[in-house]
């Protein structure tokens, strides 16, 4: 399937696969080091099996075949899986949801002798609903919260009845609240079965409330940065050369655009070139390849001690991360061969506006059938451009 200079070769590919097969194929990332095969994680970014990334694969796979857009289930959990609570908590209500908690009246359904009532109250049937609301110990809990004038209606419903309707008359913040309480009762329920220690009502909720702020608290998601990266382009320090590397997509295409210009501390340019990549890659996947191909144009022409530079802050993060089974690994494994041979001094992140020439070289290459190569010359689809990094 692959072509000279390890390209795919697009001709084999769709005369040997199905159509369905053809995007996926030439979407794959090829380095240059020819090895053996490995086996990578698909649903971690890094390509390593982690079981929190097991249980996220599990849980999707549930959702996505019990919560179709046609079902009425759909909005509920999408709620659930958003939920700001720890993932346990989420399995736990998941599983409660679907009537398989390990409540006495299940563990006997499945063949285990245990006596069926409740363990706290020895009076009723343990069942999902008793256990979490019914039960005079998690009763008590609830009546102490806010939630309990909605809630004290709704006790005698099925617990999977019961979610649906609550998640239509509280927010989200309140319904993980109310779903954290649950999980907090189940794990006080345990604690009487396992170990025979049955805490106070009231110092339970206090505690719960308590952890449930301090988890908020420590796991918060911090508003998303934004870009630090210049504004407008800068010169490299004297006795170094500034690559400015980007890629052009557009969802759909076959190809991709590639654009790389090098500038000397005076920013003159060194060399410039804009080509097409055939492969239907993500902009991420995009933006590594603009970069391998940068400095293997850097090393082609012969310069050394270079800044790289691109708006692309995804990519710097992860040149120094170890994804060696990831999608990108094999390019970043030739990124970091290349950085050694052109003695790189860093990646930098800038904002679009810093990196115009580069861009504009890119959607110059997307647009184009060879590979454009300019060295001590301007092109002058990117004139203009170089005229105001200069001058800014």
């Amino acid at each position: 399937m692959l072509g000279r200079n390890r390209v795919w070769d697009k001709n084999k590919i769709e005369s040997t696969l199905w159509p369905v097969d053809h995007e996926i194929i030439s979407g794959l990332p090829l380095g240059n080091a020819v090895g053996g095969d490995k086996w990578a994680w698909y649903f971690d970014s890094k390509g390593i099996y982690k079981v929190r990334s097991g249980y996220r694969a599990i849980m999707d796979s549930q959702w996505s075949e019990s919560s179709s857009s046609d079902s009425p289930d759909a909005l509920w959990w999408r709620k659930l899986w958003r939920l700001p609570i720890p993932l346990k908590a989420r399995l736990f209500v998941w599983r409660a949801f679907h009537e398989i908690l390990p409540t006495m009246v299940s563990l006997r359904s499945r063949g285990i002798e245990c006596d069926v009532v409740c363990p706290r109250c020895q009076a009723v049937l343990e069942s999902p609903s008793h256990a979490i609301f019914d039960c005079p110990f998690s009763y008590m809990v609830w009546k102490k919260s806010r939630f309990w004038k909605v809630l004290e209606n709704k006790r005698a419903m099925p617990f999977a009845d019961f979610l649906r309707s609550l998640s239509l008359e509280i927010s989200l913040d309140d319904l993980a609240l109310v779903c954290w309480l649950a999980w907090k009762l189940w794990c006080e329920r345990n604690k009487v079965v396992h170990r025979g220690e049955a805490g106070d009502p009231q110092t339970i909720f206090d505690l719960s409330i308590a952890s449930f702020g301090e988890w908020q608290a420590l796991n918060r998601s911090p508003s998303q940065p934004s870009a630090v990266g210049s504004n407008v382009w800068s010169l490299p320090q004297p006795g170094c050369f500034k690559l400015n590397i980007d890629a052009s997509v557009i969802p759909g295409s076959d190809h991709i655009g590639i654009g790389a210009v090098i500038r000397d501390e005076k920013g003159s340019i060194l060399g410039a070139m804009a080509r097409s990549v055939g492969g239907s890659f993500s902009p991420f996947v995009a933006e590594c390849l603009a970069l391998r191909e940068g400095l293997r144009f850097a090393k082609e022409i012969e310069c050394v001690d270079i800044e790289v530079e691109t708006d692309s802050i995804n990519v710097v993060s992860t040149v120094e991360d170890n994804r060696e089974l990831s999608l990108e690994g094999p390019i970043l494994e030739d990124v970091k061969q290349l950085f050694a041979q052109v003695r790189s001094t860093g990646i930098h992140h800038i904002r679009r506006s810093a990196n115009l020439v580069a861009n504009l070289l890119a959607r110059f290459g997307f647009n184009s059938n060879c590979i454009n190569v300019w060295v001590n010359e301007i092109p002058s689809v990117v004139s203009n451009a170089v005229a105001i990094d200069i001058i800014d």
